[in-house]
């Protein structure tokens, strides 16, 4: 009976382990962005869980702590992880020192299309979009360039203004896939549009092709300006 008297038992609280809990699901935030998110929750139930654990004198004291610090540390440090992964996956998509150009953007302003173009020849550029298969085998030394996912399959063909050529060098070959690329090369007038009125009318030349790792649309921080 003494011994009974002396065991003291004191109920866990809910809102300490629902915040232990959202702290780890935290850690996940460093591969999956939106999972950063559960920081908020994670810190506000630590709280009010410590000011119940005060209050009721509950036990989980230790785990609202862990679960506040948690929260905290890999919230923050989550996005400033996945900002620092974009910045380096978008500098690996162009040569150092090409200008990074939207050519989205100067597709769809058709009527302002060729002023546009005319205003980046001879310089060392860098354009995303999609290869167009030619259907000449799966190694292409030259191959057009569109600005979105060509619709319809091997069989689509956009007009001769929706492309730009690419040619890469003398000896060199991209081996065609379906995936978006960036492609840096220097802009110069077709050669092949004087007798093909068909022809793309501008050419990528001495180009280097690399996958696209970033989202067309959106800069990093420290990217901002610089072209898709």
């Amino acid at each position: 009976m003494l011994f009974a008297e002396q065991i003291c038992y004191s109920p866990i609280s809910k809102g300490a382990v629902t915040s232990a809990g959202l702290g780890v699901f935290c850690i996940l935030g460093f591969i999956f962005p939106t999972l950063a998110w559960l920081a908020i929750p994670g810190v506000v139930l630590g709280c009010v869980a410590l000011k119940s654990i005060r209050h009721y004198e509950l036990s989980g004291h230790k785990l609202a702590r862990r679960g506040i610090q948690l929260s905290l540390v890999c919230g923050m440090l989550a996005p400033l992880w996945h900002l620092a992964w974009y910045e380096i996956r978008f500098h690996s998509e162009a040569l150092p020192g090409y200008q990074r150009v939207s050519f989205g953007e100067i597709v769809n302003d058709r009527k302002n299309f060729e002023s546009r173009m005319e205003s980046l020849l001879g310089q060392n550029i860098c354009f995303k979009g999609f290869a167009i298969y030619a259907g000449q085998g799966s190694h292409k030394q030259q191959f057009d360039l569109y600005f979105t996912q060509p619709r319809g399959g091997f069989g689509f063909q956009p007009g001769h203004r929706e492309v730009v050529s690419v040619q890469l060098p003398r000896g060199k070959s991209w081996e065609w896939n379906h995936q978006s690329i960036a492609v840096s090369g220097k802009l110069v007038r077709n050669p092949d549009a004087k007798s093909d009125p068909e022809a793309p009318q501008f050419l990528l030349k001495q180009s280097a092709v690399f996958p696209a790792l970033t989202a067309d649309h959106f800069q990093g921080p420290f990217s901002a300006r610089r072209g898709c």
